[in-house]
């Protein structure tokens, strides 16, 4: 079996129990305006990063606020539940912990801007764990495409073929398996309607970081 020595992590509904707190955070910051929004919102802004959805909210929805200020209002919004509430998702240090003294390199590659990202990550006592945390405003699209991901693999000097890449949502790892990854599926609540669809799509789907840890070894 191969031995991978990189690993990259999606962080929110992967190893942060987090989706609950963006479910509605698109609508909620639209209300706030007084702006109408098509029922299907949050379906159209899932797979789009941050930069992506403030567009869509100033092309679509004619919002007239710069970009740099809808991001703002909208991480007001969601900032205390990153640094005081969003919770790890079970094992996940453990998991984590285990990678670590078997010298695999690890990052963070999310939609979540990198100053939310570490603050909760810092919060929960994993942030060590990671190299560097990249998010996908970096490179000016979301994880429909691979951009992200080939961003992380430069940062970490490593290849495709020595990484693996940790996914909830289908999009994503629909993204990672065509580039080429070894995927790993990860179970989250609001991507069960989904689930079938992520099982055939990716190289090993998991229910919880428990069933990794009763493996045993790093191989897949």
């Amino acid at each position: 079996m191969r031995k991978y020595r990189h690993a990259i992590f999606d962080m929110d509904g992967t190893i942060m129990d987090s989706m609950p707190a963006w479910k509605n955070l698109g609508k909620n910051y639209l209300t706030k305006k007084g702006i109408k929004f098509p029922e299907n919102l949050n379906e159209v802004i899932s797979a789009m990063s941050m930069t992506e959805s403030v567009n869509y909210f100033r092309k679509e929805l004619k919002i007239r606020d710069c970009p740099e200020q809808i991001i703002s209002d909208i991480n007001q919004l969601i900032m205390d539940k990153y640094r005081y509430q969003i919770p790890l998702k079970p094992y996940v240090k453990e998991y984590l912990s285990y990678l670590q003294k078997n010298g695999i390199i690890m990052c963070v590659a999310t939609a979540t801007p990198v100053q939310l990202a570490e603050l909760a990550l810092k919060r929960l006592e994993v942030l060590q764990y990671f190299s560097f945390v990249v998010c996908c405003d970096e490179v000016g699209a979301g994880k429909s495409k691979p951009d992200i991901y080939y961003l992380a693999l430069k940062k970490m000097k490593a290849s495709i073929a020595d990484t693996i890449v940790y996914e909830d949502a289908d999009y994503a790892i629909r993204t990672a398996k065509s580039a080429g990854f070894y995927t790993v599926g990860v179970y989250d609540e609001y991507a069960c309607k989904s689930k079938k669809e992520i099982q055939l799509l990716c190289d090993r789907y998991i229910d919880s970081f428990e069933c990794l840890l009763e493996l045993g070894d790093l191989s897949t």
